[in-house]
């Protein structure tokens, strides 16, 4: 999802909803977002380095560019970090007074919606059961009118 962020427009609303909605940023963690060729450092785009404004707090945002350089580096690797090898720079690599855990949220979704499954587990399970008994009420519904209409139909002959 991350890689195909900017390419699929249903893809990036939809990760734009979960991230707003669990309050989240990325998969494991808002650096995931280097997989993506506009979000990585290496480029040279007014978004290298940086997240989507999905990412950033919803208390705090005030413009659509709130997460651009969030992931900048102190540029001694020698252009390791941009080489075919490498996939992104290492989270302890991160300038550490960009603001972060501030102007954005740092947590990934996967542990977000982790935790809201098992908070709301019961609810779950219980709308699940719900739907069964429903449907299991239908079949024996169906079954009772399957004989009642053949019940008929064997009083009349036909």
């Amino acid at each position: 999802a991350i890689r195909s962020y900017r390419n699929d427009s249903d893809l990036r609303d939809s990760s734009k909803r979960r991230q707003r909605t669990f309050e989240c940023c990325g998969i494991k963690n808002f650096t995931d977002w280097q997989e993506n060729a506009y979000f990585k450092c290496c480029n040279e785009g007014i978004e290298s380095c940086g997240v989507p404004y999905s990412c950033c707090n919803q208390s705090l945002q005030v413009n659509l560019f709130c997460g651009v350089k969030i992931m900048d580096y102190d540029d001694d690797s020698d252009g390791a970090y941009c080489s075919a090898e490498s996939k992104y720079v290492p989270m302890d690599k991160l300038k550490p007074d960009t603001g972060r855990g501030v102007v954005i949220m740092e947590t990934g979704c996967l542990v977000t919606m982790e935790n809201w499954f098992n908070t709301n587990l019961y609810y779950i399970g219980g709308a699940a059961l719900g739907v069964a008994i429903v449907q299991v009420a239908c079949v024996i519904v169906s079954a009772n009118l399957l004989e009642d209409i053949r019940g008929i139909q064997h009083k009349y002959g036909t």
